[in-house]
Parts: C-alpha cells; structure tokens; sequence
C-alpha cells in the first residue's frame, strides 16, 4: 500500500464542520470538551507469563515450565 499525504488534506477544519454540521455545534463543544478533561484509557496489561497454561506457553513459543517438587517444609 502506498501512502497518499497531502497536507491540505489532512486538515481538521473540513471534519469538525461535518461534525457540526451532521450533530450541532453544542453536541461537538461538550464532546471536545469531555474528551479533554476525561483521562485516557489504559490499555490492560498482558498476563504474566509465569501463569500461562502450558498450550500458551508452546503456542508463543517459550520454554515449558521446570516441573514443581516441592520441598519438604512444604509438605506440612
């Protein structure tokens, strides 16, 4: 795919228009003004890899997991 810019393109005054004109400027002023002061979603972090099954441990390509023995003051 080839990228296409063109500066003149891609400026913000043609879509706030359309915003407005499709919505109304009062229902385009309150969603700038929550979009600005809301914060940003995080993204949730990935899941530890040390409590990954082991299909999805084989699946990404990691090493399998050492076999657990336990010790023997855990044994009580």
């Amino acid at each position: 795919m080839i990228a296409d810019l063109h500066p003149q393109r891609h400026s913000l005054r043609p879509a706030i228009h359309r915003l407005i004109a499709r919505h109304g400027a009062t229902a385009v002023l309150w969603a700038a003004i929550r979009a600005a002061l809301l914060p940003r979603r995080r993204r949730p972090r990935p899941p530890d890899l040390r409590h990954l099954s082991p299909h999805l441990r084989r699946d990404l390509g990691l090493p399998p997991h050492a076999p657990h023995v336990p010790r023997y003051y855990e044994l009580r």
